[in-house]
């Protein structure tokens, strides 16, 4: 059955083995101390011998909290002039950024006539280097602004001397190197301000720093007689406005009140008053017309029929009620009825016609009225509209006035929003910080150190330890074999020939156990041997392997199975030419072929070269013969086959052997290789029976600190890179 090669899943990728992360830098401890120090010691050559010193002064202000002022001022124009209440953080940090603003540093320029300084105008300073290169101003230039160095910008050197740069980018030039020297910082909960300059020359430091303190202060000074100034003209002219306004308002009244007639609120009134008697008048007239009409109209509708009673009732004449009783009695005629319901009804219709006569006279009266109300109403609301325009100019006036003579008094008292608590004094140096830049050096060299260590294990792709390589590939590491101190080939096999108590020899002890008893019912007797790539070591375990077996007292034949490469030539003095090929064509017997050198014990079946393909050789029949032959011949036959990934022979040889036995070179073979080498045999359907870590370099091994987990392999230090 083919098995699979193990790769370690996502999840396993994901965990942090902090214990791992520690043996990894404790295994490179030593480089890493010598990154500490290597770094230790360019930060001190960098503070002592590159860094130039730093010289901090700092100014201290106090912000003035509140103003005296002569006059209570309210108006937003004088509260905006003349407030210097301080509050809130933005208005704090809004002063900060006011100190250090390009306008301020701008006259700080103009004051200190920076513009001629080489120290700050780096154009000039390009124009003395190329004059006079050793001028003693030059080592003075401050290096803590690195665009000083910068005589002239990429744009300006490609543009060359036909574009002459301006007064204005000279200036901002200036201004940008002045900024790069000073600091403004607030003290937290208080009021107070330090302005600090920081530059190579400790008097150039105080000269900047008080500068910049004065300059401020009076710059607020001015700024406020500027704005009050302004303010005061602006006043003036407001009055002058506002008097004029006044006049003409007041004109407008009297030419008002002159051409209309007497107007009044009192007198508005009374005519209102009697406009709404005059209306209830009409009204009531109104409705004593619409009665007697009623009346009239009822009578008219009873008078030709016999029912003198209802007309009595209707008209409301007592005489007329008389009547009817009487006419009902038979004491009068109708005729008399008749005549009294006559004068009744012409003296309601005379009633009617003085009533409506009434009507109309007071209509018109109320029309009159009505007009007069109107015209009083307009007027007043015009003249009580005058009046409010002129008493508002008037106060507007007065106001106005009262603020310029404020404004006037105010101005000559102006104080300045800060004053200057202690001026800039010269100070030692700042910087350079030796120690903090030394043991800051120390801790990134270390940190260096750190992640050159990290980074090597991390793209580290080889094997340290057997457990890793069962681990990666699911297949058990059968033994490992450390590296002897030998120069050529020969040396190894002597050195295990000739010390059979050593490690080496106890460590090939340990790997032919483990194959012997890998499968005790079926133990192998046809064992090949292989690896990934050449110089893994797999011909040293081939014969070591075979030199220790024979110490059973077993007939051991290993079989040159590498016909292309053929290195045993290299282990022993070989005068016979002819191989296992031949043993297989008939050309010589199995005794005419085989060697044996002195002092191993085994028998050697060399390879031959051949115009054949080796791979067609070892799948031909003749081969398979060859291999019974020599199963009834010896008690292990150990065949030695090239690297897997070189050539496909070792697939078509395991075809036919009882056990295949892995090479991998500790430190050396990748995993990458190791994973396509054992994948090759699964896809014939083969399986490797166990892996064989070779060449353990023990000095190594003791530095990664696996020294632990190979109890047997003490001891050695120079290497021999076998086959």
């Amino acid at each position: 059955m083919q098995r699979a090669v193990n790769i370690p899943d996502a999840s396993q990728d994901d965990e942090i083995d902090l214990f791992a992360i520690f043996s990894v830098l404790w295994r490179g401890k030593f480089w890493i101390g010598l990154a500490a120090t290597i770094g230790f010691f360019i930060g001190g050559w960098y503070a002592f011998r590159v860094a130039e010193p730093i010289y901090p002064a700092t100014a201290t202000l106090k912000m003035e909290t509140s103003q005296e002022n002569i006059v209570d001022i309210q108006s937003v124009v004088a509260d905006s002039i003349l407030s210097g209440g301080w509050g809130d953080e933005s208005q704090i940090n809004t002063e900060m950024e006011v100190i250090q603003s390009r306008n301020m540093i701008a006259k700080l320029v103009a004051k200190l006539n920076l513009l001629e300084d080489p120290n700050y105008n780096s154009y000039l300073a390009e124009e003395l280097a190329e004059m006079e290169p050793d001028e003693s101003w030059l080592p003075q230039i401050n290096i803590r602004g690195m665009i000083r160095s910068i005589f002239v910008s990429n744009d300006d050197e490609e543009g060359g001397d036909d574009e002459p740069i301006s007064e204005a980018e000279v200036l901002n030039k200036v201004i940008d190197n002045a900024l790069d020297v000073f600091r403004v910082s607030n003290i937290s909960e208080t009021y107070i301000f330090e302005i600090g300059a920081d530059t190579d020359n400790p008097a150039e430091s105080v000269r900047m720093a008080n500068a910049l303190a004065d300059i401020y202060i009076q710059d607020a000074v001015d700024e406020k007689f500027e704005v009050t100034e302004k303010a005061s003209k602006w006043l003036s002219q407001k009055a002058a406005e506002l008097k004029v306004e006044l006049e003409s308002s007041e004109v407008r009244i009297k030419e008002f009140n002159d051409g209309t007639q007497f107007v009044s609120p009192e007198n508005l009134a009374l005519l209102t008053r009697q406009l709404k008697d005059m209306r209830q008048r009409i009204t009531d007239l109104q409705e004593t017309h619409d009665a007697t009409r009623a009346k009239v109209q009822s009578i008219e509708l009873l008078a030709g029929s016999n029912d003198y009673t209802s007309i009595a009732d209707v008209a409301g004449d007592s005489r007329l009620t008389r009547l009817a009783d009487m006419i009902s009695n038979n004491q009068v005629t109708p005729d008399a009825f008749q005549t009294r319901l006559d004068q009744v009804m012409a003296q309601a219709k005379t009633d009617m016609a003085r009533l409506t006569q009434q009507m109309s006279a007071l209509s018109n009266s109320e029309n009159t009225f009505k007009l007069q109300v109107e015209e009083q109403s307009d007027d007043l609301v015009q003249l009580q509209q005058l009046r409010r325009e002129a008493e508002a100019n008037s106060l507007l006036y007065e106001s106005f006035l009262s603020r310029l003579k404020e404004i006037t008094v105010q101005q000559g008292l102006l104080s300045p929003t800060a004053r200057l608590l202690s001026p800039a004094t010269p100070q030692r140096a700042s910087a350079p910080r030796k120690a903090s830049i030394m043991m800051m050096a120390l801790i990134l060299g270390g940190l260096a150190g750190v992640g050159a260590m990290l980074l090597r294990e991390l793209m580290n792709n080889t094997f340290r330890s057997p457990e890793v390589l069962e681990s990666f590939t699911a297949h058990n590491v059968l033994g490992t074999l450390p590296q002897i101190k030998a120069n050529t080939r020969r040396k190894v096999l002597n050195y295990a020939a000739t010390n059979p108590t050593s490690n080496f020899a106890e460590a090939v002890r340990n790997l032919r156990t483990s194959i012997l008893l890998s499968d005790i019912d079926n133990p192998p007797q046809v064992i090949m041997t292989t690896s990934s790539t050449p110089a893994e070591g797999k011909t040293t375990v081939s014969l070591t392997l075979a030199q220790n077996m024979a110490g059973l007292g077993k007939r051991v034949l290993v079989l040159e199975g590498d016909i292309r490469k053929r290195v045993f030539a290299e282990y022993f003095d070989i005068e016979k030419s002819v191989g296992f090929i031949a043993v297989m064509t008939g050309e010589a017997t199995l005794q005419d072929a085989v060697i044996r050198p002195e002092g191993m014990g085994v028998d050697i079946l060399l390879g031959e070269r051949s115009t054949a393909n080796a791979a067609d050789i070892f799948s031909s029949q003749k081969f398979i013969d060859l291999l019974k032959m020599l199963r009834d011949e010896y008690d292990y036959i150990i065949i030695d086959t090239p690297p897997v990934l070189a050539v496909p022979d070792a697939r078509v040889i395991g075809q036919h052997a009882d056990s295949i036995i892995y090479s991998v070179r500790w430190d050396k073979t990748s995993k990458t290789e190791v994973k396509t080498g054992l994948s090759m045999f699964g896809s014939v359907g083969l399986e490797v029976d166990g892996l064989v870590m070779t060449m353990l370099d023990l000095k190594k091994i003791r530095q990664y600190g696996y020294a632990g987990g190979y109890g047997y392999a003490y001891g050695y230090g120079d290497s021999y890179h076998s086959n």
